[in-house]
This record gives structure tokens, sequence and C-alpha cells, in this order.
């Protein structure tokens, strides 16, 4: 067998129930029969003290679901209002949340109108094709007048 035992094999060996090649392992490794031995001992514990537990009286048992029911109601009487300051104070941050958000979502009315650069280029052009024109420079200034007025038609439907 090639390498350790696989989580299968380990598995049943330690329910002893191991196949002969498991078991020829097992003669082999000492590292897997050290393993199996250590796990085999802390499940023996852990079964003995199960059993322990399960041969309890049911008075023992009643004791504890008792002391349980006592400590669980003695705390939620001796602090009920921090259940009150936890639920005010999820409040106060998600209101408070909600107002810096609508706060920084809202547009600033301190922001002054910037004139637009292209604006300014056109009401330059404007007022030079409005002056006397050379005979050859008419047809622009007609195209320009045009241009304007759909600029303006779009701005103010």
């Amino acid at each position: 067998m090639i390498g350790h035992l696989s989580d299968e094999q380990f598995t049943s060996a330690v329910m002893k129930q191991g196949d002969n090649a498991t078991a020829e392992h097992l003669a082999e490794c000492s590292a897997c029969r050290v393993e199996i031995e250590v796990f085999a001992a802390a499940s023996d514990v852990a079964r003995i003290q199960a059993r322990k537990v399960q041969e309890l009286p049911e008075a023992f048992w009643a004791r504890q679901r008792e002391g349980i029911h006592l400590h669980i109601t003695a705390r939620d009487l001796v602090h009920p209002w921090k259940r009150w300051v936890w639920v005010t104070t999820t409040v106060t941050l998600v209101v408070l949340a909600s107002t810096l958000l609508s706060r920084n979502n809202a547009p600033s009315s301190q922001v002054a109108a910037q004139p637009d650069p292209d604006d300014a280029l056109m009401v330059s052009v404007r007022q030079s094709i409005q002056r006397d024109l050379p005979q050859a420079l008419k047809p622009a200034a007609l195209l320009t007048q045009e241009m304007n007025r759909a600029q303006t038609a779009r701005r103010n439907p």
C-alpha cells in the first residue's frame, strides 16, 4: 500500500471493521497505528463519559433546567433597559446616516453657474457676423444664424 490510510480506511480501522489491506498497512506503518490507537482511546473516554451522563437521575436534569431558566430570567430582569438602548442607538444612527446621505445627493445651491466657453465663442461669432461683412462671408453668416436658432430651439422647447 502506498502512503497512509484514507479517511474511510481509518474509520473502518477505528471501528474494528477494517479489511486485510488495512490490517497489513497497520502492521507495517507505526504512524498510522499510533494515530488509530490515540483516536480509539479518546473515543473510548468519550463513550464512557456519555454513558455516565446518560445514567444521571431525572432530578439532576430537572435542577439543571431550573437553574438555566432562573439564570435567563434573572438576566432579562436585571438589564431590560439595555435592549432599549440598542434600539434607540440603532434608530438614531439610521436617521443620521440617511440625513447625511440625502444632503450629499442634493444639488448644492452655492455653486454658481459657470459660463459655457462655447456659448461665449458663439456670441463673439454672432457679433462679428452682424457687422458689415464682405459679400463672400454672407453665406457663412446665414449658416451661423440658422445654427443659433436651432440651438435656441433645443434649449427652449
